[in-house]
């Protein structure tokens, strides 16, 4: 495949003309951006390229266990330290849309060589150089085709990361994204020495007592919709606060809401600290949700998408039930 969105012989070029490369994850980063970034930064240091990691975020706790995670920077800080020559090459990683970058966009954009690579449909292709590959799993896969196209062999570390990367993006394998050349990049993260036992048990298995609190107080909102094939819960800022959780204490919630027997299409609304409402939006084939993201500012895949709204939650819920049963009964 070589066509606009898809330069990758571009994007290596660049890379080996570069001196300098400052690599951007996106917001709300999730293990796909974080994984498949550090992997990449790997790379590229093994290339003997200066690489400096730029986040409008704070990683999140769940993925401490990363190797080199502490190396990302708030690109407050690293816009005031990274030395720029007209050789620094900017790439996203993962971001779907360049707003995803956050407040770290304008540096982003500053940058005379940007490039991206991102597997997300909706992408528009926004950087001088795109590599998207919607038909991808995650990231991860593509950043383990430049290992490939550079004839590195992936190294431990690295493994971890791109099954970080590759592991969250299909739901530990479950989601109809799994292809099977992700099952052949798992044979080649396993040949590179990946403990799969201890991190899939870190990612997969172990909830934090503030997840499980936070769990509880959402669970008694959901209802149905649609004859029990809609299901949603929602939970306002006050108790997130009560639970003792942030933002990253959210994921996995709305799966409980897409796998209750007969739901077709799910989503989960949880208020924010300034009032804004965010919805992590599910739907099983052949309904889909990444339209309703799209609708309401969002973005996404089919079947996994998510958006940012206005408050109050009251009506923030209500316009999502409205968009999501619009759909439900487009898709039926």
């Amino acid at each position: 495949m070589m066509n606009e969105r898809y330069q990758l012989q571009a994007l290596l070029s660049a890379i080996q003309n570069a001196d300098s490369i400052l690599l951007f994850p996106h917001i709300s980063p999730d293990g796909d951006t974080i994984g498949s970034t550090l992997a990449l930064k790997m790379l590229l240091t093994r290339l003997q390229k200066c690489v400096t990691v730029v986040l409008d975020d704070t990683p999140p706790e769940n993925l401490s266990f990363l190797p080199d995670i502490y190396s990302i920077r708030h690109f407050e800080e690293a816009s005031k330290v990274v030395h720029v020559t007209d050789n620094t090459l900017a790439i996203a990683v993962d971001a779907g849309g360049d707003e995803r970058l956050g407040n770290a966009l304008p540096f982003f954009q500053s940058f005379q060589h940007t490039a991206q690579i991102d597997h997300h449909p909706t992408n528009p292709g926004y950087a001088g150089i795109n590599v998207i590959d919607d038909e991808a799993s995650a990231t991860a896969i593509l950043i383990s085709r430049i290992f490939e196209a550079f004839e590195l062999p992936i190294q431990r570390e690295e493994a971890i990361c791109l099954y970080t990367g590759l592991s969250t993006d299909t739901g530990n394998f479950v989601y109809k994204n799994t292809t099977a050349e992700a099952f052949q990049l798992m044979a080649k993260l396993m040949e590179a020495g990946l403990p799969i036992a201890t991190y899939a048990r870190i990612l997969f298995r172990c909830k934090e007592k503030e997840h499980i609190a936070l769990l509880g107080k959402a669970l008694p909102t959901m209802r149905y919709l649609c004859g029990g094939e809609i299901a949603g819960m929602h939970i306002p800022y006050a108790q997130i606060r009560e639970a003792g959780a942030s933002s990253e204490h959210a994921d996995g919630v709305v799966d409980y809401a897409i796998d209750s027997a007969g739901v077709k299409m799910a989503y989960f609304a949880r208020e924010t600290e300034n009032g804004q409402v965010k919805c992590s939006l599910r739907a099983l084939t052949p309904y889909r949700v990444d339209g309703v993201a799209a609708m309401l500012g969002g973005g996404g895949h089919q079947l996994a998408a998510g958006c940012t709204m206005e408050g109050p939650l009251d009506a923030a819920v209500r316009t999502v039930e409205a968009a999501m049963q619009e759909a439900y009964l487009g898709g039926a």
